[in-house]
């Protein structure tokens, strides 16, 4: 039995092993880092565009609270119509 070539594949593994987790150590931490990229580039759009529509209600109040009205109106009728239909 050769022992000394038992102990290379041994070693051999284990760099192999070591260098698999480093490199998915590595993809992680880049996946993470886009992720948060990603979350505050949305963060950022969408206070934009909560500003853009607080200027735009301010603008118009009475505009803005007839449309409200209107797809609230139309949010109940199409609730009440799939509530009818499942019972």
């Amino acid at each position: 039995m050769n022992t000394t070539a038992g102990t290379v594949n041994n070693e051999s593994a284990a760099n192999e092993t070591a260098q698999v987790k480093e490199h998915l150590r590595a993809a992680r931490d880049a996946a993470a880092n886009a992720a948060r990229h990603r979350a505050a580039q949305a963060q950022q759009w969408g206070r934009s565009q909560l500003g853009d529509v607080q200027d735009r209600i301010e603008a118009q109040p009475y505009k803005a609270a007839a449309l409200a009205l209107g797809i609230g109106l139309l949010a109940g009728i199409l609730l009440a119509t799939f509530a009818r239909r499942s019972s």
